[in-house]
């Protein structure tokens, strides 16, 4: 390791007294303690040239292509000085994907990779009215404007890039750019480019983050301001209607206020996000956790030697995991710096401290979350410094994590029929597709990172996998096989009667009801069950509940 690098490690301040008390007892006994994972040093895969074949100082998220190639943008140079978009290989091979044209400027927000393939964007500002617009581009390079925001009174100017929602839309939030008095909003736009504005906040200082895609099909972010919580700052949640409420207000009862990124949804629920100002404290910055309940805890306070304030991207849940952030200031040169969150609330550190002093350099102030690929590396970006006549870096990380697949929709679940869009590596016109273990039947292959695959009748609730050969992956999470309900007959009788419940996906069936009342029952496919009316149901709906979810009926059972 480099000397100039200098990692830290402190115990979350939650677990300090428990620590403690532990600590005494393990030297008493003679135990070692235990050690913990560091986060790794980050491998420099590119350096940003300063020429026109190249674009610099890179920011905004990056995303991963269904070529499995890596993409990202940057805020300069390029053919007409105002950045482009960049791919690059895993392998950090890099190519100038396309350059904005002279009219774009400040259209280096990152990019989201969409249901047609298509990766999308954000300018801040410009477009036909001066407010900023949304744009696609395609893998080939070609770049088109769909939706231009309408003025700085009345719309304006898109925050980072728009997150990818379970039904295909993009999903994002506005900003204040250059004294504009258009209002906050979280806003839904189709790739289509047909646009509506889901949610105005009515607090003029209520400054919203970048939003978040939870697994349960909801969004999550946060307010720098939220009147009558004490000012400090709030977590919300937004539905891909426009369903809004505050989870969480910080109100000075707790030692952390005024949330400096958004938050991101682990697999449990909770939320995590990262504040500026720690209550009592030297004001160093403060990572936090709040259930969808309301409930938050203080987990850890950065120091005032690590001083990561202003962390600034959102932190992200890798494979393993653990979480991990990048913050674009503190550390020990002040250059930023990367850290982990185990699940067990260990914190770690790395600070970034080479810049501009020999061909390792890495650089330092990220501009980005991290990104973890199927191939189960995290990749970032720096916006400044590297070798001598670099500006700005990409890096990864290699966290001892295994190759993956991942659906390109944030929401693991569907009805037989449902295609689903997998991105991996490794891929043949061989691999075999699974839900549960039940083969699919239709696939269709692109190149040997994508494959789409159409739920088959019979699938289960269980692992989606890509068998290639003797490589097996799986999805980091389960899909879920959601169930359909047809018909049913007869459709009125005594209590006793059989009736014959028809649809998709019944073959996990774990209950029914009549109006709410438990009934036996008895799955004699996965399209037919046989249920007998329960002593006890009146007329109402009747309802099949299996391990994928839940499917009700569209008219009434009368109980005679």
């Amino acid at each position: 390791m480099n000397p100039l690098h200098r990692k830290t490690k402190i115990q979350s301040n939650g677990a300090r007294l428990t620590g403690t008390i532990l600590a005494g007892m393990i030297l008493m006994l003679g135990w070692a303690l235990p050690s913990h994972a560091q986060v790794p040093t980050p491998t420099v895969l590119y350096a940003f040239q300063q020429e026109p074949t190249d674009v610099i100082e890179p920011t905004g998220t990056i995303a991963q292509g269904t070529d499995g190639n890596l993409y990202g943008t940057g805020s300069n140079r390029g053919a007409n000085n105002t950045g482009g978009v960049f791919k690059i290989t895993p392998a950090g091979v890099e190519t100038l994907l396309v350059s904005f044209p002279t009219t774009w400027n400040a259209c280096a927000e990152g990019l989201t990779l969409a249901t047609d393939g298509n990766l999308y964007g954000a300018c801040i500002i410009g477009g036909a009215n001066g407010a900023g617009f949304i744009y696609r581009v395609t893998l080939a390079g070609v770049l088109t404007d769909i939706y231009d925001f309408p003025s700085y009174t009345t719309g304006c100017c898109p925050l980072s890039a728009p997150v990818l929602g379970a039904n295909g839309d993009l999903y994002g939030t506005t900003s204040e750019y250059g004294g504009s008095s258009a209002p906050y909003a979280v806003y839904r736009i189709s790739t289509a480019g047909v646009f509506k504005s889901l949610y105005t906040f009515a607090d003029g200082n209520s400054v919203p983050s970048v939003l978040s895609a939870g697994s349960d099909g909801n969004f999550y972010g946060t307010e720098q301001d939220a009147d009558g919580y004490g000012n400090v700052g709030g977590v919300f949640r937004i539905s891909s209607s426009g369903t809004f409420k505050l989870l969480y207000g910080f109100d000075n009862s707790v030692d952390v206020e005024y949330p400096s990124t958004g938050v991101v949804r682990d697999t449990n629920g909770k939320l995590y996000g990262t504040t500026a100002f720690p209550s009592g404290t030297d004001g160093s910055g403060a990572l936090y956790d709040v259930t969808t309940g309301g409930k938050v805890t203080n987990i850890y306070n950065f120091p005032s030697s690590l001083n990561f304030d202003e962390a600034a991207n959102n932190m992200i849940e890798a494979s393993n995991g653990n979480l991990y952030g990048a913050s674009y200031n503190g550390g020990s040169a002040a250059r930023g710096g990367l850290y982990e969150l185990t699940s067990k609330n260990v914190f770690s550190s790395y600070s970034f401290t080479d810049f501009d002093t020999d061909s390792s350099a890495t650089g330092g102030n990220p501009t980005a979350p991290l990104f973890q690929s199927t191939n189960g590396l995290l990749y970032g970006i720096n916006f400044a410094g590297g070798p001598p006549e670099a500006q700005g870096t990409f890096f990864s990380l290699n966290i001892a994590a295994a190759p993956f697949i991942s659906l390109l929709t944030p929401v693991y679940s569907g009805e037989e029929g449902a295609q689903v869009q997998i991105l991996g590596q490794g891929f043949s016109s061989s691999s075999v597709v699974k839900f549960g273990g039940t083969a699919a039947t239709t696939t269709t292959l692109t190149g040997t990172t994508y494959i789409t695959a159409t739920v088959p009748p019979g699938a289960l609730t269980g692992d989606l996998t890509v068998t290639t050969g003797s490589t097996v992956l799986s999805t980091l999470s389960s899909y879920s096989v959601t169930p359909t309900f047809k018909s049913f007959t007869p459709s009125s009788g005594a209590v006793g009667t059989e009736v014959t419940i028809t649809g998709t996906g019944l073959t996990q069936a774990t209950k029914v009801t009549f109006d709410n009342v438990s009934a036996t029952f008895t799955v004699n496919s996965d399209s037919s069950i046989t249920a007998t009316v329960p002593t006890g149901a009146a007329t109402g709906k009747i309802k099949v509940t299996t391990k994928g979810g839940s499917a009700t009926s569209s008219t009434s059972f009368t109980v005679n």
